[in-house]
């Protein structure tokens, strides 16, 4: 936290919005055809992935520290975002663009699978700045996922170039990740894991990522079969 003319500047918002910049900017230069588009959905997607990722923290610390600090809630500023309601969130933002707009967002969304990585990735330096997301050994949780998150981002990349799995990125960050998280999970310390019926949410919503991520790339491929058979 920083003071500029009176101003206090919160340096893990800045981190957030710098990450989200470069996500945006990494998924138009890779869908250039669909910018406008990317722009249109923008503020839904912003709104939604910062509501999803504040509500999933706040339900994770009730008990421990938000049923008695009711006025910090709304302090995002503080830190305090959970990366998988801002994944939710993003996506149901998204949708609920989709709905109202009739528009079809699944190009969108296969452009900002390849942005958000890289914004992931940026994002953590936040938790570095706020002191916060290390091991049960000391071990920097932050920036171990954001190496991991940038070799995500560097394959999406490599395969858009290929056009390899085209029509199948989300398909891919979403297993990556879902596994990223699942193999992270472990080092965190037991007091702050979030667990129902003694499993780790952030591992039950890695494995529903892979499982949705592995669906995504069946439908494609089936759908991709069906027109050929038609040709």
């Amino acid at each position: 936290m920083i003071e500029v003319l009176g101003i206090t500047i919160h340096l893990y918002g800045m981190i957030l919005g710098l990450g989200v910049w470069v996500g945006i900017e990494a998924a138009q230069l890779a869908f250039p055809k669909i910018k406008k588009e990317i722009d249109a959905v923008f503020l839904w997607a912003l709104i939604g992935g910062v509501v999803g990722a504040r509500l999933y923290h706040v339900i994770d610390y009730w008990r421990r520290y938000y049923q008695y600090n009711l006025g910090k809630i709304w302090a995002v500023w503080e830190g305090g975002l959970g990366i998988w309601g801002a994944v939710l969130g993003t996506a149901m933002g998204i949708f609920l663009y989709g709905y109202f707009k009739k528009k079809n967002v699944w190009p969108v969304l296969e452009a900002l699978a390849i942005g958000a990585p890289i914004a992931q990735a940026i994002g953590r330096l936040g938790n570095w700045v706020n002191g916060e997301l290390y091991g049960k050994n000391g071990e920097p949780l932050f920036a171990c996922e954001a190496l991991l998150n940038l070799s995500l981002f560097v394959l999406l990349l490599i395969l858009r170039k290929k056009k390899v799995f085209s029509g199948k990125l989300l398909g891919v960050y979403l297993i990556g990740y879902g596994v990223i998280r699942i193999l992270l999970e472990g080092l965190r310390p037991n007091e702050v894991i979030w667990r129902i019926g003694g499993i780790p949410m952030a591992i039950i919503f890695g494995l529903l990522s892979m499982a949705i991520g592995f669906l995504i790339l069946l439908r494609k491929k089936l759908s991709r079969n069906r027109i050929t058979s038609q040709l």
